[in-house]
């Protein structure tokens, strides 16, 4: 019976040695971390993606391919002014236009949510 007391009584000495400010601490940042969790993408915000501008497609035969010379022109499937798909590794993310800024080329992003129905 005396090591329990002995026991408790190490275990009081050890909680009256904590200092409750470090422990302020402590739960901070277990909830910055509930928070990160959340957000579910904090760990990957460093991984790169390849962005890629896709203005339109035409499917055509090889032989139509292989007749193709330099001037000859390959019409596509897209109306001059409509959106064009932005891809991320290969999957449809947004829908943007082509805009100039600082003499370069970027995108502006028209819509974000792309429907399953989109994707190829």
């Amino acid at each position: 019976m005396s090591d329990n007391l002995n026991n408790t009584n190490g275990l009081d000495a050890a909680l009256a040695g904590l200092d409750m400010m470090d422990m302020d601490d402590i739960f901070e940042q277990e909830g910055q971390a509930a928070a990160t969790k959340a957000d579910g993408l904090s760990m990957f915000r460093d991984v790169p993606l390849t962005v890629t501008l896709e203005v339109a497609s035409a499917e055509v035969t090889l032989g139509e391919l292989s007749r193709a010379s330099v001037g000859d022109v390959l019409p596509l499937e897209k109306a001059v002014g409509e959106p064009l798909d932005v891809k991320v590794n290969g999957v449809l993310f947004a829908k943007a236009e082509v805009v100039m800024m600082d003499g370069k080329y970027g995108l502006k992003f028209v819509n974000r949510k792309v429907t399953a129905e989109h994707h190829e």
